[in-house]
């Protein structure tokens, strides 16, 4: 998913663990971008530009010009946990929404999307949202991950640009 030269935007940076992978993946001709409250801990590399800003109300003005044409967006972002399956479910899926959201403003056509949520009641109806803006969506749940989470995550390949996807409506004219 993600080349040398691309850019990259990390929603949810903090620690930094996917900006040191991406940093070192797009090396020197591409850049990374990471958005979060709270600043990466590891080194910063001259490719890594960090925004510090909530997901939850970023706009995109707030998003660099040269980071407004991205090839790929991952979304590491996850609630803080209650226990309460229905509510962390739906925590999860405000933020996957919002993620979704600002890859819709960043994206280049044709680029990627990965994003963490919870499995949950409304589950299906946001891949099918996703499946309105990529060509492919996959789900994949990491070897890591223990068999009872319900943590998961969501790949979107190949972006559609909405701009060049004629109106349903103005086709039937």
């Amino acid at each position: 998913m993600i080349r040398e030269g691309d850019l990259v935007a990390d929603l949810g940076c903090h620690p930094g663990s996917w900006l040191q992978f991406c940093s070192r993946t797009v090396g020197p001709r591409g850049r990374v971008l990471g958005i979060d409250l709270k600043a990466p801990t590891v080194p910063r590399a001259d490719n890594l530009v960090f925004l510090p800003a909530d997901i939850l109300t970023v706009t995109p003005e707030q998003i660099p010009p040269w980071a407004r044409q991205v090839d790929v967006v991952l979304s590491d972002l996850a609630p803080n946990t209650t226990g309460v399956k229905w509510l962390d479910h739906q925590r999860s899926l405000e933020l996957a929404r919002k993620a979704l959201e600002t890859a819709t403003w960043i994206l280049k056509p044709g680029g990627h999307f990965l994003v963490k949520i919870f499995q949950g009641e409304e589950f299906d109806r946001f891949r099918r949202d996703l499946e309105t803006c990529f060509r492919r969506v996959t789900l994949e749940k990491p070897r890591s991950s223990r068999s009872e989470s319900r943590e998961v995550y969501l790949v979107g390949l190949g972006f559609i640009d909405k701009n060049r996807i004629p109106d349903e409506r103005q086709q039937r004219g």
